[in-house]
């Protein structure tokens, strides 16, 4: 049934303008996601007071906000993208979402109207939140549903790999403004045409996207009658599919983004705050890891088509689990052996050192992700995949996992150990979360890879 539909339907969407339009959607979503947390250090003097002490703890406790409520925004647009469509789903997101980052670019300072800055800084974020949850599982389901069974996990794989693509024009984009202005200028008004730039990417994609028809499983399943009245009921309600939820939670999702947090953003703020590097040596370490790792995200998507999700990703999490902490004390040891408590220059042998760790970390992370987007839809029933998938992939992604990067910080702001310990202490919450991964994916799920998506 599934190669009739994708037959019968050839004419309306093919395969690669799918791709695009899905994947292009996603990877600014992901940029506007990401933007907050590289300027977190900025967005702490210009919308917080400047009363001598660092507000960067609280900015990163606003910023990530957005992932806190993703869980919440995946049962809206679940139950829209249920009983409505795919593609109705991910387009009101991404217009929501642009609209929530442009708005940050115009977020007047401190300075200028107090405590009412961090508030709406909130509200947009909390806005981000709410449509990110929308936009990702829509986008790999619409994929999935256009895809052949056995190529699946392939053309999934563009959307996995818009997570690092989006993080690279991100961080492109903030070091070509910086570069181009004094660092006064930047930190005045600079900081915010980031944002800005955002609404353009929006725009193109919005017109991108609303060529494209909706998913052809989708069509049929409502031409049969089959459609969810009330996905989010059905959701919770089906026999065995919360089981099935936290199977998808704990056994993947929050394992992945705490792995994605951790060599990202976690490694960011290691290296600046710990290491203690210049801000733009430091862009460059993360832009050559994340440029490098970027095609392994649609290699091992497409590699778990043959061999399996499962063999992948707890590979990934293996890896992960062995390299993370060994990666932070490489960190400490090139960059910093001498324990420097101020900003300093390091050569470009270190350098390149640091990034080709980082860089192996992030492949490690890549095997986690590649074919995470495939396994996750396989597991749920078509006609309440949306709202299922949303909301195991945002709770975990996003509750649980979303918030390494502001749990590390706290851990290591508030624990008292040794000095020695002090700099890897935030470490223990990813290692716990990917210890729990593995347990629960090797002995309770199964594998994917087979599915029939338009089993019911």
């Amino acid at each position: 049934m599934e190669s009739a539909i994708h037959t019968n339907t050839q004419e309306k969407n093919n395969i690669l303008q799918v791709i695009i339009a899905s994947s292009v959607g996603t990877l600014i979503e992901w940029y506007d996601m990401f933007l907050a947390i590289i300027l977190a250090s900025v967005l702490s003097t210009q919308l917080f007071p400047n009363d001598g002490s660092s507000h960067f703890l609280e900015t990163l406790a606003v910023v990530v906000s957005s992932f806190m409520f993703r869980p919440i925004g995946s049962l809206v647009f679940g139950s829209i993208g249920d009983r409505i469509g795919r593609k109705y789903s991910f387009l009101v997101s991404l217009i929501m979402m642009g609209s929530a980052t442009f708005m940050i670019g115009l977020i007047p300072t401190f300075e200028s109207v107090g405590w009412f800055a961090p508030v709406l800084l909130l509200i947009c974020r909390i806005f981000q939140g709410l449509a990110i949850s929308g936009e990702y599982a829509g986008a790999v389901i619409y994929v999935a549903e256009h895809a052949p069974t056995e190529k699946r996990g392939h053309y999934t794989g563009f959307i996995q790999a818009t997570v690092p693509l989006g993080l690279l024009i991100c961080l492109l984009v903030v070091f070509l403004t910086q570069s181009s202005m004094s660092e006064e200028s930047f930190n005045s008004f600079g900081w915010r045409i980031p944002f800005l730039f955002s609404g353009v990417l929006v725009l193109i994609s919005y017109f991108i996207r609303k060529k494209l028809h909706e998913s052809p499983v989708f069509e049929q399943l409502k031409k049969d009658g089959k459609t969810s009245k009330s996905p989010v009921k059905d959701a919770f309600t089906t026999p065995g599919n919360i089981k099935v939820m936290l199977k998808a939670i704990f056994g993947g999702n929050a394992a992945q983004s705490t792995i994605m947090q951790t060599t990202l953003f976690v490694t960011l703020f290691f290296l600046q705050r710990a290491v203690m590097l210049p801000y733009e040596t430091v862009l460059i370490i993360v832009l050559i890891a994340t440029l490098f790792s970027s095609f392994f995200y649609q290699f091992f998507g497409s590699l778990s088509d043959r061999i399996g999700r499962k063999p992948v990703m707890l590979g990934g999490m293996i890896a992960s689990l062995v390299l993370i902490p060994l990666s932070f004390y490489a960190y400490m040891s090139i960059g910093n052996p001498e324990g420097l408590k101020e900003i300093h220059s390091i050569g470009t042998p270190a350098i390149l050192a640091i990034a080709g760790i980082s860089l192996i970390t992030s492949i490690a992370g890549a095997a986690t992700y590649g074919p995470l987007g495939a396994f996750m839809l396989e597991i749920f029933p078509t006609k309440i995949r949306y709202t299922s998938m949303g909301f195991a992939q945002n709770m975990g992604n996003g509750f649980i996992g979303g918030a390494t990067t502001f749990v590390t910080e706290l851990i290591k702001s508030t624990l008292i150990v040794s000095a020695a310990m002090s700099p890897y202490i935030g470490l223990t919450y990813p290692l716990i979360l990917i210890v729990i991964a593995i347990c629960v994916n090797y002995f309770t799920i199964p594998e994917t890879y087979k599915t029939d998506l338009t089993e019911d």
